[in-house]
């Protein structure tokens, strides 16, 4: 036989194993005396130790004094890049947040600073992301929804009822040459919608403010585990599902239809949003259609010439946003794009300069917005880290994962404070700084400066942008999201209940919103996985001929199930959760029921009225059947070639004599129960009860049970569960290792 290896020594049970090996002692240290131990040690303090708590809170002090300046190319031109396209994007994601376009660019501009400072990963660009502004948007929307305001003369309509003037400030009120009160709506209009979107920016900071808080506390908690609650499938389910109601959110922008169409939240959302769009598409902005019929394909082309052609343009992209909205800015400017006939509905004011710092005014909002404000956290942390640890395996770096969302709360959390919303990793833009030559965190400052240069200078010169413009770059940014459609037909041929996992979390998305699509996905995710506990891989293994390896039966044809002998494979510890199953899937694979069995059998004696003792109602085969006393173990004094002879030898004469023998069975068709116990990680208190029940049952009809390959902590729990007081540790074994059976003996290797 070639290339063939015969291992050959001694078989170990359990208790032969501990007696040949010596055990390393446990520390029996009670926990007062580990307490104490512990305080100890934190308490001692050294330059170096302040040092190091100091670098890991702020990473910035570790990496920045052994800069090189090799990197520095690379990090000035992948800050520069990104900086441009943060100024396109900031206004688009602020208009998709709800907010005024200026609030974007703060977004892009104080949490890049602090995540300079905080972060351990290299490569992450945080900021705006469609899908958290998304979430902004909902909040807002719901506590400042949006008015429709009209001047009649000396009426003033808002959503169609007139203004009490008794309840309004006098200095709207003035008096004529004739000594008449005149009212001046459009100073009064022009304050109250301007209060009314400084009430949205208070909402959307003190959201955001709640959102930093909590992944504070899940970083000082070290909880970014539970973040593994959203599997690949639920978070690709759930932001493929986010970018649809993103593309709606945007369309009657993108169709000047901003006036027209009503703002819904909850079930059906989406929809309801559609069918009002289609019901006023006869009212559309012929300027806003033609801006976007031009817009989109160009970002879609250029878009696709920077990918294809990376290395042509030196993996500098054409920052095709930028252009656009410079070019639409000045032709909007001189062709007053915001007056008849165009109407087009503009940007407008841009301030210049940095809001102060304040307190946000709707802190009263957190017990309402709880749930949602978690929702946000949680999926800013998981994009975040999926990103994070993407980059940093593709550049062989360590990250801290929880100094990673420390960090993601920092910047949450401070910049609440200055009029800014809630950011996370970007994917678009961390994979434009990576391909661009960024090496390091520097690249958050650079690009900084370019956004800074905006906010003092620039910022009025984009008041002129088209609101469609800055939707078509929002709509255009989520093809990648679409994109994540192409991945569901590898994804089937891996796993089906993946599959629907991703399907069911991508239509609760879009049917029930993103707040209960995405409780929608977690459950899902979290059924799969009870329904994956409760139904693992399980099968009766048999050995393939002339080798001593064991295979599922019905999936190897060369594997056959050695007479007599039962060896049942279980693919997964054993809990509360799925003790029935193991037990049911068990005896589905044996072809029978102990329990049944007994029960008859129990039956057939009342009615004969024959003793009780269990042995005499079973009928006795021609000889002694198998005990574990019976185990002859290979010698091993052989040479390979003639233990090799010996294996084919007896393999092939066992099996015609136990064929031609089937009296040496016992009333269940085989004498030996092997229970393959090499996959159970662990085993619970329930599980172990239930695992000693059933080796009595079928002890009780003399069937020798025997288990391989635990572990240690399994082994430990059935000992404590009562085990031992059942049976002894000579039927526990390292391996299965069966070289031939007979009516009377096993023979094992091990």
């Amino acid at each position: 036989m070639e290339n063939t290896v015969l291992v050959s020594r001694p078989t170990y049970s359990s208790t032969t194993f501990q007696q040949t090996y010596e055990t390393i002692e446990k520390n029996n240290a009670n926990i007062c005396s580990r307490l104490k131990l512990w305080f100890r040690l934190q308490m001692q303090c050294s330059f170096a130790r302040v040092w190091r708590i100091l670098v890991s809170f702020l990473p910035v002090l570790g990496w920045l004094p052994k800069y090189k300046k090799k990197y520095i190319v690379g990090d000035c031109i992948a800050g520069w890049t990104v900086g441009i396209i943060r100024i396109p994007q900031g206004m688009a994601y602020a208009l998709l947040a709800g907010v005024q376009p200026v609030y974007g660019l703060y977004s892009c501009f104080f949490p890049v600073l602090l995540w300079f400072v905080f972060s351990t990963s290299k490569h992450t660009s945080v900021g705006t992301m469609a899908v958290v502004c998304l979430m902004i948007q909902n909040l807002v929307d719901l506590y400042v929804p949006d008015v429709t305001t009209a001047v009649n003369g000396s009426m003033v309509l808002v959503n169609g009822e007139q203004v009490d003037w008794s309840k309004v400030d006098e200095k709207y009120v003035s008096i004529d040459e004739s000594n008449q009160h005149v009212i001046n709506g459009s100073w009064y209009l022009d304050d109250f919608l301007s209060n009314r979107e400084l009430e949205k920016v208070q909402v959307a900071s003190s959201a955001t403010l709640l959102v930093g808080l909590m992944q504070l506390l899940m970083a000082m908690l070290r909880l970014g585990f539970l973040t593994t609650l959203l599997s690949d499938p639920v978070i690709q389910g759930f932001t493929t599902g986010s970018a649809f109601h993103v593309m709606m959110s945007q369309l009657k922008y993108m169709f000047g239809l901003a006036k027209s169409v009503g703002k819904h939240s909850g079930a059906f959302a989406l929809f309801k949003t559609l069918g009002d769009i289609l019901s006023n598409l006869y009212h559309a902005n012929v300027t806003d259609i033609i801006i976007c019929v031009i817009s989109v394909p160009i970002l879609i082309i250029v878009k696709y010439i920077n990918d294809r052609y990376k290395k042509e343009l030196k993996n500098i992209p054409i920052p095709i946003e930028l252009i656009l909205v410079v070019i639409a800015t000045v032709i909007s400017y001189f062709c007053h794009f915001d007056d008849p006939p165009y109407n087009v509905n503009i940007v407008k004011t841009i301030p210049t300069g940095f809001p102060s710092f304040s307190t946000p005014t709707y802190i009263h909002l957190w017990p309402e917005i709880i749930s949602d404000c978690l929702i946000m956290a949680f999926i800013s942390v998981a994009i975040s880290l999926s990103l994070t640890k993407i980059y940093s395996d593709k550049h062989g770096y360590d990250i801290d994962a929880n100094q990673e969302i420390l960090a993601l709360g920092v910047c949450n959390t401070i910049p609440a404070f200055l009029s800014s919303f809630a950011v996370a990793a970007s994917l678009s833009r961390t994979a434009i700084q990576e391909s661009t030559g960024g090496k390091t965190q520097l690249v958050a400052i650079l690009s900084s400066i370019l956004m800074l240069v905006v906010l003092i200078w620039l910022a009025p010169l984009f008041q002129p942008v088209p609101k469609s413009l800055l939707a078509c770059i929002i709509i255009v940014a989520m093809k990648s999201l679409f994109m994540q459609f192409g991945n569901l037909k590898e994804l089937w041929r891996v796993s089906k209940i993946d599959f629907i996992i991703w399907i069911v979390t991508c239509a609760s998305v879009i049917a029930l919103g993103v707040d209960l699509g995405l409780a929608v996905g977690v459950v899902s995710a979290i059924a799969a996985l009870v329904y994956r506990i409760q139904h693992p891989k399980h099968a009766v293994l048999g050995r393939i001929m002339y080798t001593d390896i064991y295979a599922d039966r019905k999936k190897y044809k060369d594997a056959y199930e050695i007479p007599g002998v039962k060896i049942f494979h279980y693919a997964d510890s054993i809990s509360f959760t799925n003790k029935d199953a193991f037990r049911n899937s068990l005896y589905k694979a044996v072809g029978c029921n102990p329990s049944t069995v007994l029960a008859e059998l129990q039956k057939a004696k009342k009615g004969r009225n024959e003793p009780e003792s269990t042995m005499n109602l079973i009928p006795k085969p021609a000889f002694t059947t198998t005990r574990v006393d019976s185990l002859r173990v290979s010698s091993g004094s052989s040479t390979p070639a003639q233990e090799d002879e010996n294996v084919r030898r007896r393999s092939a004469v066992v099996s015609e004599e136990i064929i031609n023998d089937q009296t040496s069975y016992s009333i269940l068709g085989f004498n030996i129960l092997i229970m393959d116990a090499t996959m159970w990680s662990f085993v619970d208190s329930t599980a172990a009860r239930e695992i000693i029940q059933i080796i009595s049952k079928f002890q009780a009809l003399d069937v020798a049970v025997l288990i391989a390959g635990p572990s240690a902590n399994v082994l430990s729990t059935l000992d404590e569960s009562g085990l031992s007081s059942h049976v002894t540790h000579r039927i526990v074994f390292k391996h299965v290792r069966i070289l031939s059976f007979t009516g009377r003996n096993l023979t094992c290797r091990r």
